[in-house]
């Protein structure tokens, strides 16, 4: 992490970050590098490994399997080692325990695979990198998509009322909710079809969104036309060419709780041995996405 000059934040972690080697790849990891008056939430065993000074404002009940959460303000220039937790309702609640800090920015630092800690905070900066693929026109698509998914649109006020079922309903053109007796598009889905009918405006989904039941949809997209509403992009859990056929459909998608995506930012290095060209990537994301994009490393 760079230097960010602003003191009054906070930084805390989805997982482990900020050790020299990275425990997946085993190769060199740049350091996460906290500066005096940085707050960091962290598991206790990695005060041990800080190089920087630190004193502890607050320990927490909040439990990980490398101790409990403490909240520690720097008191001199260092590397940190950041574990924070890994289950949204825990990080939810350390985030409202920083809150009362009155902090000007609280940074979750996350991996690909936990895209659903995105729903915790206000705002989401996505790090595009080539460690997906050694092929770039690949990453690009993905980029492509996974921005896609990012921005899918809020649903209409008058059916936020549907975050308060449990189960997948069926909404009609007057905004009357069926709730059906099915918690879960996996297993379900030749019933979940069978049930639609002609008067079916929308499909409300309260978890993930598979690749079986868009594969389905797919399949018999001249015969249904409803749209599809989840809680949050990150229910829509699908392989990449799902997620594309998703998007050329005619229904469209719609969801609760939108992620704000502030900026995109990517990684012409790979771990893996490789690298792309800075300005071919950075050139080949920016037409794709039609947005700026910035070089994690470099800032520009």
């Amino acid at each position: 992490m760079s230097k960010i000059k602003y003191k009054n934040i906070a930084v805390t972690s989805i997982g482990l970050d900020g050790e020299e080697i990275d425990q997946v790849t085993f190769l060199s990891k740049p350091r996460i590098y906290a500066l005096e008056g940085y707050l960091i939430a962290t598991a206790a065993e990695t005060l041990k490994e800080f190089d920087a000074n630190y004193e502890i404002l607050e320990n927490t009940d909040i439990f990980t399997s490398i101790g409990y959460i403490k909240i520690v303000k720097i008191t001199k220039d260092g590397n940190a080692l950041i574990a924070g937790p890994s289950i949204i309702k825990d990080m939810e609640k350390l985030v409202k325990i920083l809150e009362k800090y009155s902090l000007k920015n609280i940074f979750i630092d996350g991996a690909f695979f936990r895209h659903s800690l995105a729903k915790v905070a206000e705002a989401t900066i996505l790090v595009i990198g080539a460690s997906l693929s050694s092929d770039i026109n690949k990453v690009v698509s993905d980029a492509v998509a996974t921005v896609s998914k990012f921005n899918v649109e809020k649903v209409e006020n008058n059916l936020q009322k549907l975050d308060n079922f449990d189960n997948v309903c069926l909404v009609n053109e007057q905004g009357e909710v069926e709730s059906l007796c099915i918690k879960s598009v996996i297993g379900n889905i030749e019933e979940i079809f069978r049930k639609v009918n002609m008067f079916c405006k929308y499909i409300y989904i309260p978890r993930s969104l598979t690749n079986e039941f868009v594969e389905r949809l797919v399949e018999k997209r001249l015969d249904y036309k409803f749209n599809i509403i989840v809680k949050s992009p990150v229910n829509i859990q699908l392989n990449l060419a799902n997620l594309t056929n998703l998007f050329k459909l005619s229904n469209k998608v719609y969801v609760l709780k939108p992620i704000n995506l502030k900026a995109i930012c990517y990684n012409p290095t790979s771990p893996y041995g490789y690298e792309f060209k800075n300005l071919l990537f950075k050139d080949k994301l920016v037409e794709s996405l039609d947005m700026e994009v910035f070089n994690v490393a470099e800032g520009v």
